[in-house]
């Protein structure tokens, strides 16, 4: 819910208007609906009588982060854009006017402080715009009078003064003719400011706006700079999709959320801080044995080679006599 003033200076005359907005989100943050009723005046400078109004408005607003969130929810940088109307009327006795304009605006909400958010925008809003004016016209009264009251014979000003002339058709065309002016138009004006919104906690906050547009096609028309401030309050709970788990958490049942770690895999294997100090200890290993050594094989030792260097004898084949090659002291044979 927002309370919020501005008012605007402008060649053409003053502005004032207090705005009551009624905002609603939707689960994911991303979508809002804004609707409004705001009281307007405008005093113009080309004569001294103020024109009072109404004006009814309804905007969706799309709000896309491309930031992380503070903890509050709030992006720190993000693209918004929104559509909406806000059709305007303002009535006093001679000047009459209608608008009825298609809201298209951008703005990059930054904010570099989890407290303080400045929102640079830009408006464009093609208008079908109805000004009527009604002035003074001369009525030929004559055969125009179809019916006059008794009084109107009379030359006392006091009687005369409750004279009643009821004129014919053609007369009243004629008049309605002459001392109405009806202008149709259709103008693309624009407007671009800068918001400043100091939050004061989760549940309010406030807001400062100031912006520059024109009351012509373009920027061709009279200039309009406005000043205004509001007063933010939240009458529900932040919506949750946009707090940080452990923040999201806070208004959840325990029940609801045991509910769903209980959903989740790794739950089967969960075990309470109890519950671990009643498991055993694992037992520590044995060490490692130190390895017995191998018994180191036995040298091998030659037989004693003889000094003598002469040829053993060659017996001679005979009776008796070996006829395989004779053994020898260096290789003895292996029978």
């Amino acid at each position: 819910m927002v309370l919020a003033y501005r008012h605007g200076f402008s060649d053409a005359g003053p502005f004032n208007t207090f705005s009551y907005n009624a905002n609603f989100t939707n689960t994911t943050g991303k979508l809002s609906a804004q609707f409004g009723l705001h009281y307007v005046n405008f005093k113009p400078t080309v004569n001294d009588e103020r024109a009072h109004g109404v004006a009814a408005s309804g905007v969706a607003l799309f709000v896309f982060p491309i930031s992380a969130r503070w903890d509050d929810g709030v992006p720190k940088a993000a693209l918004s854009f929104y559509v909406g109307s806000v059709p305007t009327i303002f009535v006093s006795g001679e000047r009459n006017y209608l608008t009825i304009p298609l809201t298209l605006g951008l703005g990059v909400p930054l904010s570099p402080h989890r407290a303080i958010t400045f929102t640079p925008w830009f408006e464009v809003a093609p208008s079908a715009n109805l000004d009527t004016i009604f002035k003074p016209a001369d009525v030929q009264i004559g055969s125009n009078v179809t019916n006059q009251s008794p009084e109107c014979a009379s030359t006392d000003p006091v009687v005369l003064a409750n004279c009643k002339v009821t004129l014919n058709q053609s007369a009243i065309e004629d008049a309605v003719r002459k001392g109405v002016t009806a202008d149709l138009s259709f103008k693309v004006p624009l407007r671009a400011g800068l918001e400043t919104g100091i939050h004061l906690g989760s549940s309010a906050d406030f807001n400062v706006y100031a912006s520059l547009g024109s009351l012509g096609g373009g920027f061709s028309g009279s200039s309009l700079f406005s000043l205004g401030a509001g007063l933010v309050f939240r009458w529900d709970d932040i919506v949750p999709a946009v707090l940080p788990v452990e923040r999201r958490l806070e208004r959840e049942g325990c029940d609801a959320v045991e509910g769903r770690f209980r959903s989740c895999p790794n739950s089967r294997q969960w075990l309470s801080p109890e519950q671990k100090a009643r498991l055993p200890q694992a037992a520590a290993p044995a060490p490692a044995s130190a390895p017995v050594p191998k018994p180191s094989p036995a040298p091998v030792t030659q037989p004693p080679v003889p000094t003598s260097t002469a040829p053993p004898p060659v017996p001679t084949p005979g009776d008796g006599a070996p006829t395989a090659n004779p053994s020898s002291a260096a290789f003895p044979t292996m029978n």
